[in-house]
């Protein structure tokens, strides 16, 4: 009988060995090996787990005492992954007990994880178990770097093509311009077939059809699935885009062959199945978009994937509600702008009715004259010749008033920029306020204009700001005793600076501070609004340029920074509604070439 003692001592020291009696019969298994190969009880024979491959002579039933010092290997039955060599020797004074002294063989770290053994089922300090395991640890850590590495460089990979999406979309307001970036990046980077952009029906707003934005490998696999899109309309829950405004996230299909809910599968031709994502944009809480992406299923990281769709769903959805945010703010400030200037009209509008009324009084005198010399027989042609002529003079004088008056007012938001002579643009503005300044014994002093002296500007909007600049001064020399505005224009190489001086006194250094901020006012109420130099500042700045005020000038002076040429940046007119073209509901006629990338 083993006792618990020797017992313990043989599995600390024979894991993986086992004791039979004089006939082989098993009297006690090592702890380890009874782990491997749950089916060795003791009490049977050891050559029904095992068969005995060295000596290859020996039979499974020879007696351990036959086999005495000799180095034998034993394969398990069930298992012929393990093999155990050793060698055979007498473990009691009796010889009635025989130790088959084996260590499992193992050749490789991985037969460790194999056989799902761990440290503790090995003996303590066994020098190969300690190389293998060291091994194994070695080939583990390689495995782990190398995923480390394959996952940096995922991360690196959208990383660097997030970040050109941003950079490529950083100033631009084009909605249109921003999703054909992405199409262009994000298909080539991954090899996807197909990218396309969905939008609302202006028709009906929750409903989306296809913006005809695309864009698509050469081949002929898509052109029935591309003419079936152009010709759906998609509601909440229908289709791919349905789904992605139904569920607000980034829907992906593994096979689109196999998805019941994508009806246009129908229209797919190929072997392969076909992956399929869709990404909504956001505005706030609404579905402003929908990207879907098609491509034949290869072998990469779906989730990995996924993931990234995810952060670019977020980042184009920023992209947009800035773009959108800014032609909102930007329409607001046209309209504020706008207001601004039917402001300062009013403002003007006594002394446009004086012009007006001069000619008026001139052409009334000249009709009583004509009929009166008619009356009596003295009307010769030398005086016809002569009143004509102050009619015609009094006509064209009331002609362009109401010109300069009908230029000043239109929006010119979305008019494009030209070429203007400064002489004629700062006399057709003198035109509009210099009956109200004369009315006022204010003297007006313009500096010499040279007849070739042009700036590319949007001429209404300069006018606004000169305009705006004079019914300052007008206000500020009233309260002086000494009344005069000079306006002058200077060539200061790539721009001409526009300067308007009043009689004041100068504007104090706390108040200047504050000048040019939206709704301040040192006008009392019902005066001014506070915006006319703050419209007239971002006018300035939208034409390239800058209105500051001169604090170094003993009176007020206002100066404008007017460039010759204007920097064209391609900007897209911002009156529409929606950045993509309006289309009925209805099946489309157009016919794609098989071959096209990029344009639909």
């Amino acid at each position: 009988m083993i006792s618990s003692a020797e017992r313990y001592s043989f599995d600390a020291l024979h894991p993986f060995s086992l004791i039979t009696d004089e006939h082989g019969t098993i009297q006690l298994v090592g702890r380890s090996l009874a782990k491997i190969l749950p089916q060795i009880q003791e009490g049977r024979h050891f050559g029904e787990t095992f068969s005995i491959n060295q000596p290859s002579a020996a039979s499974p039933r020879e007696r351990p005492q036959k086999l005495l010092g000799e180095l034998v290997v034993l394969t398990a039955h069930l298992n012929e992954r393990v093999k155990l060599r050793g060698q055979v020797l007498p473990c009691s004074a009796t010889s009635t007990q025989f130790l088959f002294a084996l260590e499992l063989s193992i050749s490789s770290p991985s037969d460790i994880s194999a056989l799902n053994l761990t440290i503790t089922d090995f003996r303590i300090s066994d020098p190969i178990f300690d190389f293998l395991l060291f091994m194994q640890g070695q080939i583990l850590n390689q495995e782990r770097l190398r995923q480390a590495k394959s996952s940096l460089e995922w991360k690196n990979r959208i990383t660097r093509l997030l970040l050109s999406i941003a950079l490529s979309t950083e100033e631009s307001d084009d909605e249109e311009a921003v999703y054909r970036t992405t199409l262009d990046a994000v298909c080539p980077a991954f090899g996807w077939d197909v990218g396309h952009v969905l939008v609302p029906s202006r028709n009906d707003p929750t409903t989306f059809i296809s913006s005809g934005l695309w864009t698509m490998h050469e081949g002929d696999r898509y052109t029935e699935f591309y003419r079936d899109t152009m010709a759906r309309s998609f509601r909440e829950g229908e289709g791919l885009p349905g789904r992605v405004v139904a569920t607000r996230d980034v829907v992906w299909i593994p096979n689109l062959y196999q998805d019941p809910n994508f009806p246009r599968r129908k229209t797919l031709s190929g072997e392969k199945p076909i992956h399929g994502v869709g990404v909504p944009i956001f505005v706030g809480d609404t579905v402003v978009a929908v990207l879907e992406f098609f491509k034949e299923c290869g072998s990469f990281d779906s989730d990995a994937m996924l993931r990234f769709f995810e952060l670019l769903s977020a980042q184009l959805s920023s992209v947009v509600a800035r773009q959108r945010a800014e032609i909102a703010a930007r329409r607001h400030l046209a309209g504020l702008a706008n207001a601004s200037k039917m402001a300062t009209l009013g403002e003007i509008a006594a002394g446009v009715a004086h012009e007006i009324n001069n000619p008026l009084h001139t052409l009334t005198l000249t009709s009583h004259l004509l009929k009166r010399l008619s009356g009596e027989g003295r009307l010769t042609n030398d005086i016809l010749e002569s009143q004509l002529s102050k009619v015609e003079t009094c006509a064209h004088r009331m002609a362009t008033i109401v010109s300069e008056l009908k230029a000043f007012s239109r929006d010119s938001t979305h008019d494009e920029h030209k070429r203007v002579p400064l002489k004629a643009l700062v006399s057709e503005t003198l035109d509009l306020c210099h009956a109200r300044l004369l009315s006022k014994d204010i003297s007006v002093e313009v500096s010499d204009i040279p007849n070739t002296w042009e700036a590319e500007c949007h001429p209404s909007q300069i006018s606004q700001v000169m305009l705006n600049l004079l019914n300052n001064a007008y206000d500020a020399a009233m309260a002086q005793q000494d009344r005069w505005v000079k306006l002058e224009v200077r060539d200061q190489g790539p721009a001409f600076e526009i300067s308007v001086t009043d009689s004041g006194p100068g504007i104090p250094r706390d108040i200047a501070r504050k000048i040019m901020d939206p709704f301040f006012t040192t006008k009392p109420p019902g005066k001014g609004t506070g915006l006319g130099l703050s419209i007239s500042s971002n006018i300035m700045t939208d034409h390239g340029g800058s209105l500051t005020l001169d604090n170094s000038s003993r009176n007020t002076r206002f100066v404008m920074t007017l460039p010759k040429t204007q920097q064209h940046n391609g900007r897209a007119n911002t009156n529409h509604s929606s950045p993509y073209p309006s289309r009925n509901d209805s099946p489309s006629t157009l016919e794609p070439s098989p071959s096209f990338r990029s344009d639909a």
